[in-house]
């Protein structure tokens, strides 16, 4: 335990220092949007489980069973970017962070580096689960069944707390910045140990993190490929109205999945930069953009789910007490489950 902050070691000033006016609109920014995105993630979700508690079929398949699982990693990612990173670096709660000392710095640095797998994970499952629904349109449902759907929640979860298990073989150390606040970060050696480790860390992010986008690109083409073709064979036919379903569908999974992999891409530059030293990215400046951009990965499935699922709306508008009737489109001709 410590009990005196200005016994810490002070952040060491690599490069040029990091602009004032940047990290102050950067994260004001960034805890503006926390303060929403958080209570509404919690009220989606909430929503997600009601459905799912009421047998609602539209909202109860395991696309929307992988949503919910996703959810819970989100909120936790943020809360562990805000209470393990921004709010010690302000100087916030500084005694209760003194007081934990290396365990706090071990369990944040631990959830950081996990969550971040966990979430290419989740993202990565979730688009197995459409390429699978026009795969095998017919065998979809046999092959996202109750006991399967738990291995799925499984590889969700698995691999990156295990992966964040390597970040317990080095020795953590909590630092004082300028403004007397806290960041806890890996041990220094002067036997370049530290540094071995950590470039070692981004190498395998940096790896998995280029082998999720690759992945997510061919899968999201794909989809968009057969929707395309779907509604080019029903072109000339009586089914006018099921080639508008399936184009509305396509540019709503088009514009999701560009969000999607343009943040996937976003983090996986920004890990590259740093580990190679190609712009002389120092670290402080790569945790505050990293920090943004892992808030905003966490946090923008929320949005994605309002504005593309119509089911989700239309169940939530009823539950809250607008009963406005609604209709949504169906037909047999679409192989991709409903959203």
């Amino acid at each position: 335990m410590i009990t005196d902050l200005y016994s810490l070691p002070l952040v060491a000033q690599v490069g040029e220092p990091l602009d004032e006016n940047l990290e102050r609109i950067v994260e004001t920014v960034q805890f503006s949007i926390f303060c929403f995105t958080l209570p509404f993630y919690v009220f989606v979700t909430y929503f997600l489980l009601d459905a799912l508690h009421r047998g609602i079929d539209e909202l109860s398949t395991p696309f929307f069973r992988l949503c919910i699982t996703t959810a819970f990693l989100d909120i936790w990612t943020l809360l562990n970017n805000y209470l393990g990173a921004m709010f010690p670096k302000w100087g916030w709660g500084t005694s209760v962070y003194l007081f934990l000392d290396s365990y706090y710095a071990h369990a944040y640095l631990y959830f950081a580096w996990a969550s971040g797998i966990c979430q290419a994970m989740c993202v990565s499952l979730m688009a197995t689960n459409r390429v699978s629904a026009i795969l095998f349109p017919n065998r979809h449902s046999r092959i996202w069944s109750s006991t399967r759907l738990r291995i799925a929640i499984a590889v969700q979860f698995l691999p990156g707390l295990l992966a964040g298990l390597a970040t317990f073989f080095n020795e953590t150390q909590l630092y004082r910045n300028t403004k007397n606040g806290l960041i806890p970060r890996f041990k220094r050696s002067d036997s370049g140990k530290r540094k071995n480790f950590i470039a070692v860390l981004f190498v395998i992010a940096g790896g998995f993190l280029a082998t999720v986008c690759i992945y997510l690109i061919i899968a999201y083409c794909y989809l968009i490929f057969m929707l395309r073709k779907s509604s080019n064979a029903i072109k000339n036919t009586q089914f006018h109205k099921s080639r508008a379903v399936i184009k509305k569908k396509e540019v709503k999974l088009f514009f999701m999945s560009s969000i999607t992999v343009a943040i996937q891409i976003s983090i996986l530059c920004l890990v590259i930069v740093y580990a190679t030293s190609l712009l002389n990215f120092p670290l402080d400046k790569f945790y505050l953009f990293y920090n943004a951009i892992s808030d905003l990965y966490a946090g923008i499935n929320p949005y994605l789910l309002w504005i593309f699922s119509d089911s989700l709306r239309k169940h939530i508008w009823h539950r809250i007490g607008w009963r406005r009737t609604w209709k949504i489109p169906t037909s047999s001709v679409v192989t991709v489950n409903q959203i």
